[in-house]
């Protein structure tokens, strides 16, 4: 998110610039040859901490009891790490069979053929089941109309929030939708009892995710079916122009707010008291923080949330995988598989099948808080819109970099606008 740190995003444009995309389809390495008594080993990519890694390895154990010639040998990494991690596995000819996407990426790895096409493997009496993907996320995944990656949750974004500190401030909860200008009175209060040691809001202009719910408010969209900005430089120039005041009165946090919490997050090193962020991190971050954080409604100016339902993540198999029938099979007992569903819980999301729902343990408070605001919002979801254009994840980047400079007052706004529309011309193009 700025000069002095590296971004969790720069080093996934970093790979592709470098060439992850021609790594992953060029060196799909030598054939492997079945193993002793028929049976196979898949390699399996994802990203997480320890935590959901014994989760994953415990539904692998599952699913290898019960499919006796399939092997599954994992392997993690945090998000940043993650990425490097693929690139290495797949320039030295050996990618993994199955891995996980992120959203902002499958547009990109599937144009440039680094992800299988799975639909010949989908469908009644195949082996990937996607009659019970829920319909939120149902078109997810495709890629001119290619199947290549398969959602293994869904979440919507939500206001994390420390009740307990907006209570001692005396500001009025997001426990029903403000408008922004409301909710930034109230973060402003918030501000005032820390001292500004502690903002009322993480700055929702540093990261795409603010500027695409805003967007989404307005009836408009950050992606184009088409891979190009759904919104305008003037679009841009009044959301930077609101949140920028709104940072100079003191109910957001700055960018030093954001670089001193480095490799944390500014909500939980307790430098501001609500974010954005999507709602299944809620357990994670009210650990990380040492309380909890509670799940409000996102401010919105206008009569839609501008929440979605979105794939926490995706699972897709490599297209030079010599194991795409047992990779499909591995990757329907993850979507699909009731048991799965109950030991994940909510740390990946909401199930992403209708043979999941329900199989979550509702003993576990973090599990009945992700679900009760799901029910909350359930009725104002939209549909999952269209991923983000081939280097639109580059340009996620870009939009932190920019954002960095504004709100440090090193650039106006309207520079700040014409930066960002002048390099999305050169990265779209």
């Amino acid at each position: 998110m700025g000069s002095a740190a590296p971004s969790r995003r720069t080093t996934l444009s970093a790979l592709l610039a470098s060439g992850l995309g021609a790594a992953l389809t060029a060196c799909g390495g030598p054939s492997r040859s079945v193993g002793a008594g028929g049976s196979v080993t898949l390699r399996y990519f994802f990203w997480g901490d320890s935590g959901r890694a014994d989760l994953i390895n415990k539904c692998i154990a599952v699913f290898e009891r019960e499919h006796p010639k399939i092997k599954v040998k994992s392997s993690f990494a945090a998000f940043d790490s993650f990425w490097p991690k693929l690139s290495t596995a797949a320039a030295g000819g050996n990618p993994p069979d199955v891995m996980h996407v992120d959203y902002a990426w499958i547009r990109t790895l599937g144009e440039h053929g680094v992800l299988a096409d799975l639909n010949d493997l989908s469908g009644s009496g195949k082996e990937i089941d996607t009659s019970t993907v829920v319909e939120s996320v149902r078109t997810a995944g495709l890629v001119d109309d290619r199947r290549v990656g398969l959602p293994l949750s869904h979440n919507s974004v939500a206001l994390h929030y420390d009740a307990e500190v907006w209570a001692k401030a005396g500001a009025r909860p997001p426990t029903k939708r403000m408008d922004w200008d409301t909710f930034m009175e109230q973060s402003l209060k918030v501000s005032k009892y820390g001292r500004y040691k502690q903002f009322g809001m993480d700055n929702p202009g540093q990261n795409y995710l603010g500027v695409e719910i805003w967007m989404r408010q307005q009836g408009l969209q950050m992606w184009t079916e088409n891979g190009e900005l759904g919104f305008s430089p003037d679009d841009m120039r009044r959301y930077f122009t609101k949140v920028n005041e709104w940072r100079k009165e003191g109910a957001l946090g700055g960018p030093d707010v954001v670089l001193e919490s480095l490799p944390g997050y500014p909500i939980t090193t307790r430098r501001v008291a609500s974010n954005l962020e999507w709602d299944n991190q809620v357990g994670g971050r009210s650990d990380m923080r040492g309380s909890k954080l509670s799940l409000g409604q996102v401010p919105s100016d206008t009569s839609k949330s501008g929440i979605y339902s979105k794939p926490g993540m995706f699972l897709g198999a490599a297209a030079k995988s010599p194991y795409l029938s047992e990779a499909a099979q591995f990757i329907n007992f993850l979507i699909n598989d009731r048991r799965v569903g109950k030991i994940l819980g909510t740390n990946i999301g909401m199930p992403p099948t209708t043979s999941q729902e329900g199989a979550a343990d509702l003993s576990d408070p973090k599990v009945r808080q992700v679900q009760t605001y799901e029910k909350q919002v359930e009725k104002t979801l939209a549909s999952t819109p269209p991923p983000p254009a081939d280097g639109g994840a580059s340009l996620n980047v870009y939009l932190q970099r920019v954002a960095e400079k504004l709100f440090y007052d090193r650039i106006s706004v309207d520079q700040a606008v014409d930066l960002y529309f002048d390099q999305s011309k050169v990265t779209l193009a």
